[in-house]
Formats: structure tokens, C-alpha cells, sequence
């Protein structure tokens, strides 16, 4: 095991449902995830599986791109970084499994993402999700940094307000918006490059627009799950242990997102990952 992790942070990630720790990955490692991305990015932009979108010039030309820990070699032994399982593990007390991993540009003029709840869509049972929020760029308000409502981790997965039979619009970003907690109090997280925030696949939580001129807010996110889950929605088939096995469990085809839908498949209709590469 490396370092244990003080009782006063294990308490702040109980009771608040998140938990930043500095300079978990080195200045090496930062450099490194952005130089293998960019390279992705550079072979999807010339291939033509990039396209620009004129309304929103960069955004669209700098999109999520997933999972890439099963296509990249680097990018894997990054993410299965043993001092960042680590240290979940001794927040959640089990050993975890790597259900996706997203990185984000973020960047200038990029819209933020509204608060939510990441398990409302992932449905892991019994459970929740719990991700680990890798920093690259420094981060703060002004250039999309992370916001939390501290403590509603401890709160059931609520149902956003929405037209369950748009589709599209439910499954989105915007369709699981929690809009109630908008007007709740909130703490905005500031980053330095090698910074991790974990924190509880209930917790509500979002991030802001892109305001700055020039700033990038570059981050690798990865989701998990502790080893006991059973059931989840997402990459069911496909996890990940600590050591780059291929972990199977069943499917949940009753997650709370898709209450109200014909089949858990309804997700498949809404292409929620068509911008995603």
C-alpha cells in the first residue's frame, strides 16, 4: 500500500461526498496524457471524424473523446496509475474497477455541464459510481472548473424535471439537470495540472462555462465502481480491474434514467455519444 490517507481526509470525503488531493500524478505523467490525446485528436481531425461545427467552432472541434484506456497503451498504465486506485480504494473500502474514462478539451467558449448525478445514468447496483477527476490545466471558475453541493451524496438518485418521451432530450446533458440545486450552496474547486478530485456517483455536482479567452481546462476523468457491484448500464461487459483485466458483470436493465422508457435500450435511440470520439 503507499501512503495511507489521513483520518481527517477520509472524514471530509464521507461527510462532504468529495475529496481533492494535490499532485497525485507528477509533471511527466500531465504531459504525457496530453501529448497521447493530442495525437489522437491530430489522426481524428485528419481523417475527417472530427467535423467543425460553425455555431460552435470549438467546442466542436475539440470533443470528448471515450475510452480511450482500451485503445492506448500509455494512456492504460495511466489510468491504472496503483497510487490513484490506491487511494479509492481506501476511500470506498473495497477494491475498484474502472467502468470509462472521458477527457475533455474544455475548451474556450465550451459550455459547462449542469448539475447532476453521475449514477442516475450509469445505474451500478448495489451501489454507486465514484470517480476520480485527474486536473492537467489549472482550473478554476473562469475556465470550467468543477462545482459541488457538498453532502448530497447522501441523497437518493433524483428524477430531473423533463419530457421523458423527447428522447433525446432526456438522455442528454441538459435532460439530467438537476435544477433544483441551483440555488443551493455550492463550492467551486481550483485545480493545479497533476490534482485529483475523487468523489460519490451521487454527489450532485457539475462544472462552469469556459469564460476565458485562452485557457484550456484539459482533465482525464475516469469512472469507477467498487469490485462488489453486480448490475450496471454502462460498459457492463467491459470493466477494468487494477490490473488491465477485463472484468464481466450482468446488465441493469432497470436504472433510474431510464424509468419511464420502453427498455433500457431507449438510451441507444437518444445516440447520447454521437459527439463523443
Amino acid at each position: 500500500m503507499n501512503e495511507k490517507l489521513p483520518d481527517d481526509k477520509l472524514a471530509a470525503f464521507a461527510g462532504e461526498g468529495y475529496l481533492v488531493l494535490n499532485d497525485v500524478y507528477t509533471r511527466e505523467e500531465v504531459s504525457e496524457l496530453i501529448r497521447q490525446f493530442d495525437l489522437h485528436w491530430v489522426r481524428l481531425t485528419a481523417s475527417g471524424q472530427i467535423i467543425q461545427n460553425g455555431n460552435r467552432p470549438l467546442e466542436s472541434l475539440y470533443p470528448r473523446l471515450r475510452d480511450y484506456h482500451r485503445k492506448n497503451e500509455k494512456i492504460k498504465r495511466l489510468s491504472l496509475k496503483p497510487q490513484l486506485f490506491d487511494y479509492l480504494e481506501q476511500l470506498i473500502g473495497e477494491e475498484a474497477l474502472i467502468i470509462s474514462t472521458s477527457y475533455y478539451f474544455k475548451s474556450p467558449s465550451t459550455r459547462g455541464l449542469p448539475l447532476h448525478q453521475d449514477n442516475y445514468a450509469f445505474g451500478v447496483s448495489p451501489g454507486t459510481t465514484y470517480a476520480a477527476w485527474i486536473s492537467l490545466d489549472s482550473s478554476d471558475e473562469d475556465n470550467g472548473g468543477m462545482t459541488f453541493v457538498p453532502g448530497t451524496h447522501s441523497l437518493d438518485l433524483q428524477v430531473p424535471e423533463g419530457d421523458a418521451s423527447d428522447v433525446r432530450r432526456y438522455f442528454s446533458d441538459e435532460g439530467q439537470w438537476l435544477k433544483d440545486y441551483e440555488t443551493a450552496e455550492m463550492v467551486k474547486v481550483a485545480t493545479n495540472p497533476g490534482d485529483v478530485i475523487f468523489f460519490n456517483g451521487n454527489i450532485v455536482h457539475g462544472s462552469s462555462d469556459n469564460l476565458s479567452r485562452h485557457r484550456f481546462r484539459r482533465s482525464l476523468l475516469i469512472h469507477f465502481t467498487g469490485v462488489s457491484v453486480e448490475k450496471l448500464a454502462l460498459n457492463f461487459n467491459n470493466l477494468m480491474d487494477k490490473t488491465g483485466a477485463r472484468v464481466r458483470r450482468r446488465l441493469n436493465t432497470d436504472t433510474k434514467i431510464t424509468e419511464g422508457q420502453d427498455s433500457v435500450f431507449s438510451i441507444q435511440e437518444a445516440d447520447y455519444f454521437a459527439g463523443w470520439r
